[in-house]
């Protein structure tokens, strides 16, 4: 009796045993091999060619690997961000096994942001299916995201995987949608069909310049901003003691100044920026050479403080001195105000100077004007970088000599009298016609100190 008898447990167990198999047997051949998608990027459009920017067109390249266990592919459903505009794409399919490369005869179907794309005949395993989108153009919304969407096979339908790299997609920055603008129109392509206007004033070159030069314009005006005031307070020390009565501090002053007059700056900023390293002291590139160029302008503000000093008359200090002032005394509230405004125009006119000086720092790898403009010229190779750089600094030294002329000019009627500045003026432009050398009007004290600003303007 018992050896007939039958255990329903048994059964049951064995039923779920074979529904297990069963549901086993049913999944392994869609997870065999497992699809995987080896790329999913956009061309970039940037000006630049580094990054992919919404709104303007580009193209994106999807790949996938079929290992030779998966099942054949039939079709491929993409879907895109929402606003994606694909109205004008065009997709084309190739299969690559190793070297090999082949086309693929498809037809597309697209419905909004989701395109179908159905093979004539299927991917056979063992090869790796490129699809090309172009032109694509994503909204501003899209910023990080996956192609999504479903792979058709000969065994069913699975999803499509992510790739390892998410597609990055950044908005539209102002100079790229001036420059997007600029490539749309017709006198645009005009006027860079001019060989000349096209290497020299490159508009869409032009704007992204203007842009991407003006932090290094920023840092330029900051880095003579720090370093002249700096050079100011060391430079009138030099001049005192170029003027004392102790030999060793006369001597030890002179050296100074005819060292740094007498080399050029660019040698002095690699003496400092490559000999100081090599020392083992490594100090912040910009604070280098701040110190460089107020080092280097307080050699020559020591001979403009010198020659203002020494170009007012003995009878002030007498004066002075009349009044029971010391030499300090003198000099703090006679002498020094009336050499402020004396040497105000060869101090704005050295200020000058070490503005422009700056575009040396670029050759010892400081980020300023010269050097954003140098790095843009190489990306594009094409010179108005260099345009847009020359514009800057005319941002600031051409207001600076319209105040350096009519300062002189003040200060020449204030010290010679209007007669005789309008003398001087006369006999200037006769010269001037008759080809014969011309002098800027410089009456009084400021005549004896164009020697050394115009030396200086020479170095």
């Amino acid at each position: 009796m018992r050896r007939n008898s039958r255990n329903p447990l048994s059964g049951l167990r064995f039923a779920a045993l074979v529904f297990v198999f069963a549901l086993v047997a049913l999944i392994v051949p869609l997870a065999a091999g497992a699809i995987s998608v080896n790329q999913s990027s956009t061309r970039p459009n940037g000006f630049a060619g580094q990054d992919t920017y919404a709104e303007k067109p580009t193209r994106l390249t999807w790949e996938a690997s079929i290992e030779a266990t998966d099942p054949a592919v039939e079709a491929v459903t993409m879907k895109f961000p929402a606003g994606t505009d694909l109205s004008q794409s065009q997709f084309t399919a190739i299969t690559l096994e190793g070297l090999t490369r082949s086309a693929v005869q498809s037809s597309s179907k697209v419905s909004a942001e989701t395109v179908l794309i159905t093979f004539s005949k299927p991917i056979e395993p063992g090869r790796t299916l490129r699809v090309t989108v172009e032109p694509v153009t994503f909204p501003p919304s899209a910023s990080t995201f996956q192609v999504q969407g479903s792979i058709a096979t000969t065994a069913g339908t699975i999803p499509i995987p992510p790739a390892d790299t998410p597609i990055v997609v950044k908005p539209l920055t102002l100079p790229e949608r001036i420059i997007y603008h600029l490539d749309q129109q017709p006198w645009t392509a005009k006027w860079n069909s001019v060989q000349f206007l096209n290497m020299f004033f490159n508009p869409q070159i032009m704007v992204a310049s203007f842009f991407i030069e003006f932090t290094g314009w920023l840092l330029s005006i900051a880095l003579v901003a720090v370093g002249f005031p700096l050079a100011i307070p060391i430079g009138l020390a030099l001049a005192f003691a170029k003027m004392s009565k102790i030999s060793p501090v006369r001597w030890i002053a002179s050296a100074y100044v005819n060292i740094i007059r007498g080399t050029p700056l660019f040698l002095q900023m690699y003496i400092a920026f490559f000999g100081l390293p090599l020392m083992g002291i490594n100090p912040n590139k910009y604070l280098l050479g701040i110190l460089v160029l107020a080092l280097n302008s307080s050699a020559y503000l020591a001979e403009i403080f010198r020659a203002g000093i020494q170009s007012i008359s003995k009878g002030q200090f007498e004066a002075a001195s009349s009044l029971g002032m010391n030499y300090w005394q003198s000099m703090q509230y006679v002498v020094i105000p009336q050499t402020v405004k004396r040497v105000l125009p060869t101090m704005t006119s050295e200020f000058i100077l070490l503005y422009k000086d700056t575009a040396l720092l670029s050759a010892v790898g400081v980020f300023e004007l010269m050097l954003y403009s140098k790095n843009l010229t190489a990306i594009t190779g094409n010179i108005t970088p260099y345009i847009v750089a020359a514009v800057y600094y005319l941002i600031v030294t051409t207001p600076l000599i319209r105040y350096v002329r009519n300062l002189e000019e003040r200060l020449a009627v204030a010290e010679g009298g209007a007669a005789a500045s309008d003398n001087k003026h006369k006999k200037g432009k006769k010269q001037k016609k008759n080809g014969e050398p011309w002098e800027p009007a410089v009456a009084g004290p400021e005549a004896g100190m164009l020697a050394s600003s115009t030396e200086h303007e020479s170095r």
